[in-house]
This record gives C-alpha cells, sequence and structure tokens, in this order.
C-alpha cells in the first residue's frame, strides 16, 4: 500500500504556533532529537518578536561590579544595581556566553547525546563547574534553581514571548525567581545574534576582547570568506529534518545559519516562495519536492532515522545522496565565533568539492 502523501503548509502566525507546539509535542514523544533517554526539540524554525538588546560590551572583568540594564527580546526591561553573579541560562544560551568569556552558575536544555558525551548544542562548557538543572527538553528543576539564589536567567526566544527552554507549566514560578532575558531568535542571521551574546557578556562583565576571543573571530572570518568563495548560483542546497514517517524542509529565511548562508551568496532552496511560509511537512515520497545538489541533514534526530533513511529508495535515488553530497547540519549550535568557525569551514570544504547534480528544474 502507497504511503499517505501529507504536506502542511502554514500561513498565520497563530497557525504556526499552533503547529509548531504540535510538532514538538510529537517529535517529544517519539524520542526525535533526543539527548539522556528523553526528547528534546528545537528545529530553529521558530518566530519571535524582534530584539532591542542594548547591552555595551566593556570588557570588564569584575562580576557584579557596576549597574546592569538590558532590554530583551520580549521588550521586557532588565534594571539591576549590579551586575548579576549567579547567571542561568540554557544549554547553547550558556555556551554562547561561556565562548565569549562569561561563565554562567547553571545551566538547563540538551546536555548529553545517548552515548554519554557532551551534546554539541553544549559547546565547550564544563559541566563539573555547573549547577545542573535540566539535561533535555522540558526538565527544570525548580528547587535547585531557588536554591542558587539566581540573578538573571537567559534564554532564546522562538514563539510569542515565551522562553523556548523554560517549561510552559512552571514558567510562572521560574520567572517569580529572578529577572528573565529573552534572545530573539527569528528574523536574525548568525552574525546578529553573536554580536548579541557578545553585547550581552560584556555587560556581565566578561572580556571579549581577550586573545581566545579574537582567535575565535579570526576563525570565523576565515571560514565565512571560504563559504563566499565557494558559493555558486548553480550550486543547490536544502535543509531537511527527518523522522522515520516524515520531513521538515526547512525555510532558509528561518533558520540564523540558513540566512547567513544566503546572504554569503550559497543557494538554500525550500519553501520560501510566500513570505508567510515556515516550512514543508512532506512524506518520504515527497523527498524529491526540492532538488537540490547537496543536502543538510538535521543531526538531532533519532538514532534509528537514518538507518530508516538508507533503506528508502525514494531518499537514496536522490542525485545528491547518490552523489555523496548529504552532510550533517548542526542547527542551534552555540552563536559563537568558536562554535561555528569549524561548522562553517565544513560548510565551505563541501560546497567547494560540491557538483551540480540535480536536473535542471
Amino acid at each position: 500500500m502507497p504511503m499517505t502523501v501529507h504536506s502542511t503548509r502554514i500561513t498565520r502566525p497563530d497557525e504556526y504556533e499552533r503547529e509548531w507546539r504540535r510538532m514538538v509535542d510529537e517529535l517529544s514523544r517519539r524520542g526525535f532529537l533526543r539527548s539522556v533517554g528523553a526528547a528534546g526539540a528545537l528545529l530553529g524554525l521558530a518566530a519571535c518578536g524582534s530584539s532591542n538588546g542594548n547591552g555595551d560590551s566593556t570588557g570588564e572583568t569584575t562580576k557584579g561590579a557596576g549597574a546592569f540594564r538590558y532590554t530583551d527580546a520580549r521588550g521586557e526591561q532588565i534594571d539591576l544595581a549590579q551586575k548579576p553573579t549567579r547567571v542561568v541560562a540554557q544549554t547553547s544560551a550558556a555556551a554562547s556566553l561561556w565562548d565569549a568569556g562569561f561563565r554562567v552558575d547553571g545551566v538547563y536544555g540538551e546536555l548529553k547525546k545517548t552515548n554519554g558525551q557532551l551534546d554539541y548544542q553544549a559547546g565547550d562548557i564544563d559541566l563539573a563547574k555547573l549547577t545542573v538543572l535540566g539535561q533535555t527538553y522540558g526538565e527544570f528543576n525548580i528547587e535547585r534553581y531557588a536554591a542558587m539564589r539566581p540573578q538573571l536567567l537567559v534564554d532564546l526566544c522562538y514563539v510569542g514571548k515565551d522562553l523556548w527552554y523554560v517549561p510552559a507549566d512552571a514558567a510562572t514560578k521560574i520567572y517569580g525567581l529572578a529577572p528573565s532575558l529573552g534572545i530573539a531568535m527569528s528574523q536574525k542571521a548568525v552574525p546578529q545574534i553573536i554580536d548579541e551574546f557578545m553585547a550581552l557578556a560584556g555587560q556581565l562583565g566578561a572580556d571579549i576582547n581577550s586573545q581566545a576571543v579574537r582567535t575565535a573571530k579570526a576563525d570565523y572570518e576565515a571560514a565565512v570568506a571560504a563559504i563566499k568563495a565557494a558559493a555558486r548560483p548553480e550550486l543547490k542546497v536544502v535543509a531537511v529534518s527527518r523522522a522515520t514517517d516524515k520531513l521538515w524542509v526547512c525555510d532558509p529565511r528561518q533558520t540564523a545559519d540558513l540566512k547567513h548562508l544566503l546572504t554569503l551568496g550559497v543557494n538554500v532552496v525550500g519553501p520560501h516562495s510566500k513570505p508567510d511560509t515556515y516550512f514543508d511537512q512532506i512524506s518520504w515520497e515527497q523527498v524529491g519536492r526540492y532538488p537540490a545538489d547537496v543536502i543538510l541533514y538535521d543531526v538531532r534526530e533519532a538514532p534509528n532515522v537514518a538507518a530508516a533513511a538508507a533503506k528508502m529508495p525514494t531518499w537514496t535515488d536522490l542525485p545528491a545522496v547518490k552523489a555523496g553530497q548529504a552532510y550533517a547540519w548542526h542547527p542551534a549550535a552555540p552563536f559563537s565565533y568558536k562554535s561555528y568557525a569549524p561548522l562553517y569551514r565544513d560548510i565551505g570544504d563541501q560546497l567547494r568539492r560540491a557538483r551540480v547534480v540535480a536536473p535542471a528544474s
């Protein structure tokens, strides 16, 4: 019996928010995008308000010295007499600040893969030096958080005014324990979000002009230049998130890294013929809907997905797959020079080596 063909296009923000949350719930139940025995889902395709972050990069290194003022992605103003000394952050936010020179005191979110290794979303944070409040999507130990006497919580803002990894059923209690700060993800490319985290780290007291940061920035800029040099308009790239029974084709304008690739001249294709289309959910029968020479597949998929795809002719017969031009994609990586330098270096190498193999559209 043939598979049922199913395609979902979301056109209104309220419809999108409902569909996005439904999708996350479904993926969580299936164990897709999981870490330690539980589900974590963050496809990086969602929307949120624009950011007004006004952190100034002072380069100070003394925690707690001076006032702290910030207007976050939700338009909420944080005004503290002194810089916070006890900061808790969601995984990729914590890792972004860590790479910028600011060490958070607590963390929650995706931390470890099923093999026990640190998840790439956690960057180089040292769990031995932190209080761990949760290790996957939906986990947040409120009692442990309260015991820390936190002074600031930092998370990502994708949908509305919600902080993405703060559990909705406990949000009121969590927000009541310390000021919270959301960094906007929607309508922003990687460089803008890195700038925001750098500015926040500087205002929190980090030395954002340290030699380590300068070296990482130079590596990042070299990788960006390599992508720009390798980009060809005739070379089509598509990014997908895979499940065993369906795929989500990403709108490249809605994820920070793909949006950046577009500005560098990379021809990322996807469901972006309409300004209000966020992603396209398709069946495996429809996997050729977006012909591409290079495929980027989300590394956060469940372990059995790759094996299932390898048995599907609709996947294995794709020109990009047959040419060996399907590569791992790391959305939701920490927004830092250190994190993106190697990721972009790989993309530059892949684009440089790639051949045009897809049929002309």
